[in-house]
C-alpha cells in the first residue's frame, strides 16, 4: 500500500469517527478524499459525513461525481442538504452532461430541493425517449409545485404514452396538493378538474381527482359529491361515499340522506353504513324507512346504524321487528335493542311493560336484563310481579344478575309468594346469586382466637395471641411470620405461624411458614342480609322454607346456622330434612358439634350418609388440638359402614400429624378395597412426622412401599423411610 493511500485512510477514519461539530471543521479533508485515489468505500463514506458538515465549498468535488455510475447516488445524498444555490445550478448544469440512471438521479433531486428554475429543462424531458426520464421529469414537476410546472405536466399529459401517463398524473397530484397549501386554491381545483375531465383514466386518477376536487371547494364540493353519487361508475360512487366521510356538516349528511331512495340496494347499504360512521343523526328519518321494509339487506344496514346514531324515534320499530320479524331481521332487531343507547331508549323499553301482549312484556324483561341501565332491579321486581309466568319466570332469570341489597325485602316477598315450583326455583336462584355476589372478604372485624409460632404442629411453639391481637388492633390485616415480630422460640428451627380466627363468627384458622405473610380475611355475607332471610322463614310456606334454608347454607354465619339448627324441630319433615342436609353441608367448622350429634343419632340412613361426609370434612378444619381431631375421625371411622365414606376418613386422617393417626392408617393397609387410600395417607402423616417417630415411620413406609400399586407413591415411601433411618 503507498503511503497516499495509507495517508488517506487515516484521514477518512478520523473524519468518520469524529462527532458532527469536529467534523465540520474537516470538510476540507473530506474533499480531499473525493478527489483522492481513494478505493469506492472511502469515497462513499466520505460523501455520507459530508451530508451532516458540507457546505459550498464541498459542490464542485461532489458535482464532478454525478456522472458516476456507481458514485452518484452518495454525491446527491450530500448535495441535497447544502444551503446553497450552487446545488441547484450544479444539479441544472448537469442535466445536459449525465445519462440513463445517474440523470434519472439528478432529476429527482432537483425534485426534492424544488428547484423552481430548474423547471423549463424538466419540462422538455417529459418527452425524452428514456421512459425512467420522463417520468421522473413528471414526478420532480410534481415535488416542486408551482403553476408554471403544473403548465408543463398539464400541456405534456395529452400525448404522453399510456406507460408515462399515471407518473404524469402523480406528478400533477403533487402539484395540486402544493398549490392549495401555498394558497393558490384556484390554480389546484383547476388541476383536480383536468384530472377529472381526463378521457379514460386509471380508476386511482379518478377517484384522487374527484377527492382532492370535492375536499378543496369545502361546502361547494357537495354538488360535485352528489353527482358523483349518481354516477354509473360504481368506484366514483364508492369514492364519493369515502370523500363524505371526511366531511363534516349536516350539508353533507341531508345530500347523502337525499339520495338514498334513488339509488338500487348494493349502493343504499354502503350510504348506510356511510351514514352510520359520520354518527350525524339527522340522517335517521332517512334510514328510519329502509329498516321498516325493503330487502332484508338493507333492513339490517339500517337498524345497525340507527342503533350506532341513538335515533331514538326508531325504538318502537325495533321492537315491534323484535317480536313481528323472522330469523335474522329478528335477531339483529333484538340485539339493537338491548344496545341502544341513551335514557330514551331506557324509557320505551320500559314502557314495553304494560304491553297487554304477554310476549311483549317478556321482550321487555330480556332488553332490560341485557342493558342493566339504573332502574333496572325495580322494573325487573314489578315484572316479577305479572300476571302471566312468563314473564315472571323471565324476570327472576334477569334479577339473578340484576339484583343488590337493597332489593333483597322485594325479592324475600317474591320467594316467600311463589306460584309455582318453576317461580320458587327461580326465586331462590336469584336469592342465591344476590347472597353471592354480596358476599366477599370481611375485614374489620376479626376477633383472634389462638396464635402460635414455633417448630409446628407438634415441636416447641410460643403463644402469640396477644402479639397477633395487639397487630389487628393497630389495624395490619396480613401478619408476618417473623422472628421480629415475634421472637425467636426455637433457634434453627425454620417455625411456622398458626392463627385460629373469626370473621363475622365465621371460624377460620391458617397457617404460613417463617417470612410468609398471613392474611386475615374470610368470605362473610353481611349480617342484615343473614337477618332477612332468617326473618322471613316465620310463616313462610315449607317450599318457601326448604329454599331459604338452602341459600342460609351458602351464607354461612352464626345467626343462619342458629336458623338451621332450629328449623330442625320443625313438624314439617320436608322442613326438617332440608335443614338436616344445610347443616351436613355447612361450609365451616363452627357447625362440627352439631353435624356430631346428628351424627350420633341421625333419623334415617341417607342423613347419616350425609352427615357422616360433612363430619369428617370439617374434623380437619376445626381448632383444635390433633389428638381431639384424630378422636373424632376414630368415632367417624367406627360410624362408616361403606368403604366411600371410610376413603373420605382416611383422606381427613392424613391432614392429622400425630404417630396415633399414622398408626391408624396403617391398620387399614390390609383391606382390598382401601389399600391405595391408606398408603396415600399413611404417607401425607410420614412427611410430616418423618424425623420425630423415625421407628414407627420406618415400619409403616416399609409396608406402604410393598403394598401400594403406585410406583411413585411407592418411590416416595422409600425416600422418607431412608431419612428416617439416617
Amino acid at each position: 500500500m503507498t503511503r497516499l493511500k495509507k495517508d488517506l485512510k487515516l484521514i477518512l477514519a478520523a473524519a468518520i469517527l469524529l462527532p458532527a461539530a469536529v467534523a465540520a471543521a474537516d470538510e476540507a479533508q473530506l474533499i480531499a478524499v473525493l478527489k483522492s485515489e481513494a478505493s469506492l468505500k472511502e469515497k462513499a463514506d466520505a460523501c455520507r459525513e459530508l451530508a451532516h458538515v458540507a457546505t459550498k465549498n464541498a459542490v464542485p468535488a461532489l458535482a464532478a461525481m454525478l456522472g458516476d455510475e456507481k458514485l452518484s447516488h452518495m454525491a446527491r445524498y450530500a448535495l441535497e442538504p447544502i444551503p446553497d444555490p450552487s446545488v441547484d445550478e450544479a444539479l441544472r448544469d448537469a442535466l445536459g452532461k449525465v445519462k440513463g440512471r445517474p440523470l434519472v438521479g439528478v432529476i429527482g433531486s432537483l425534485g426534492v430541493r424544488r428547484d423552481a428554475k430548474a423547471v423549463p429543462a424538466l419540462a422538455k424531458l417529459l418527452a425524452d425517449a428514456d421512459a425512467d426520464v420522463a417520468q421522473a421529469a413528471a414526478r420532480a414537476l410534481g415535488s416542486i409545485g408551482t403553476s408554471d410546472a403544473a403548465k408543463a405536466l398539464e400541456g405534456a399529459l395529452p400525448n404522453a404514452p399510456d406507460a408515462h401517463r399515471v407518473a404524469f398524473c402523480e406528478g400533477l397530484f403533487r402539484c395540486a396538493e402544493a398549490l392549495a397549501a401555498g394558497g393558490n386554491a384556484a390554480k389546484a381545483q383547476a388541476v383536480y378538474d383536468g384530472l377529472r375531465a381526463l378521457p379514460q383514466a386509471p380508476q386511482q386518477v379518478r377517484v384522487g381527482a374527484l377527492r382532492g376536487a370535492v375536499l378543496l371547494r369545502g361546502k361547494q364540493g357537495i354538488p360535485l359529491l352528489v353527482e358523483a353519487l349518481r354516477s354509473a361508475d360504481y368506484v366514483l360512487f364508492a369514492a364519493a361515499a369515502r370523500v363524505s366521510m371526511e366531511m363534516p356538516g349536516a350539508e353533507v349528511t341531508a345530500a347523502l340522506a337525499g339520495e338514498l331512495p334513488k339509488l338500487p340496494p348494493d349502493r343504499q347499504i354502503l350510504v348506510i353504513k356511510t351514514l352510520g360512521h359520520r354518527g350525524d343523526a339527522s340522517a335517521g328519518p332517512a334510514l328510519a324507512p329502509l329498516a321498516a321494509q325493503g330487502p332484508d339487506a338493507v333492513r339490517l344496514a339500517a337498524i345497525r346504524n340507527l342503533t350506532h346514531l341513538g335515533y331514538a324515534p326508531a325504538l318502537p320499530m325495533l321492537a315491534e321487528l323484535s317480536l313481528s320479524g323472522e330469523g335474522e331481521l329478528a335477531s339483529v332487531a333484538r340485539e339493537c335493542l338491548g344496545g341502544f343507547p341513551g335514557q330514551d331508549a331506557d324509557a320505551t323499553i320500559a314502557a314495553m311493560l304494560s304491553h297487554k301482549d304477554a310476549k311483549v312484556r317478556s321482550l321487555a324483561v330480556e332488553m332490560i336484563g341485557q342493558r342493566k341501565a339504573g332502574k333496572a332491579a325495580a322494573h325487573l321486581l314489578k315484572a316479577a310481579a305479572d300476571e302471566e309466568e312468563s314473564v315472571r319466570l323471565a324476570a327472576l332469570r334477569a334479577l339473578r344478575d340484576q339484583a343488590g341489597q337493597a332489593d333483597l325485602p322485594a325479592l324475600l316477598a317474591i320467594l316467600v309468594k311463589a306460584r309455582s315450583a318453576a317461580e320458587m326455583q327461580a326465586a331462590e336462584n336469584a336469592l342465591g346469586a344476590l347472597v353471592a355476589r354480596q358476599s366477599g372478604p370481611a375485614q374489620g372485624q376479626v376477633v383472634i382466637l389462638k396464635a402460635l409460632y414455633g417448630d409446628l404442629p407438634a415441636g416447641t411453639s410460643a403463644d402469640v395471641t396477644a402479639k397477633v391481637a395487639a397487630m389487628v388492633k393497630d389495624g395490619s390485616m396480613a401478619i408476618e411470620a417473623s422472628n421480629g415480630n415475634f421472637g425467636d422460640p426455637v433457634p434453627n428451627i425454620v417455625k411456622k405461624l398458626r392463627v385460629d380466627y373469626s370473621v363475622n363468627g365465621v371460624v377460620v384458622s391458617k397457617t404460613v411458614a417463617e417470612n410468609e405473610s398471613l392474611a386475615l380475611t374470610a368470605i362473610s355475607t353481611p349480617p342484615a342480609i343473614v337477618e332477612a332471610i332468617c326473618a322471613s322463614m316465620a310463616g313462610a310456606p315449607s317450599e318457601a322454607k326448604c329454599a331459604l334454608l338452602r341459600t342460609l347454607r351458602s351464607a354461612g354465619g352464626p345467626k343462619a346456622l342458629e336458623t338451621v339448627q332450629a328449623a330442625m324441630s320443625e313438624s314439617d319433615a320436608r322442613v326438617k330434612d332440608a335443614a338436616m342436609r344445610a347443616l351436613c353441608d355447612w361450609p365451616t367448622p363452627d357447625a362440627l358439634p352439631a353435624v356430631g350429634r346428628l351424627l350420633g343419632s341421625p333419623p334415617n340412613r341417607t342423613i347419616k350418609v350425609l352427615a357422616l361426609r360433612g363430619f369428617v370434612r370439617l374434623v380437619p378444619q376445626e381448632s383444635a388440638p390433633d389428638a381431639k381431631k384424630l378422636k373424632s375421625l376414630q368415632e367417624a371411622m367406627s360410624l362408616a359402614d361403606r368403604d366411600e365414606e371410610k376413603r373420605l376418613v382416611l383422606s381427613a386422617l392424613g391432614n392429622i400429624p400425630t404417630a396415633e393417626a399414622l398408626a391408624l392408617v396403617v391398620a387399614q393397609l390390609d383391606s382390598a378395597t382401601l389399600r391405595e387410600e391408606a398408603c396415600s395417607a399413611a404417607v401425607a402423616i410420614a412427611e410430616k412426622i418423618g424425623a420425630g417417630h423415625a421407628p414407627e415411620v420406618v415400619a409403616a413406609m416399609t409396608r406402604v412401599a410393598k403394598t401400594t400399586a403406585d410406583k411413585k407413591l411407592a418411590a416416595r415411601a422409600e425416600a422418607i423411610a431412608r431419612n428416617a433411618k439416617k
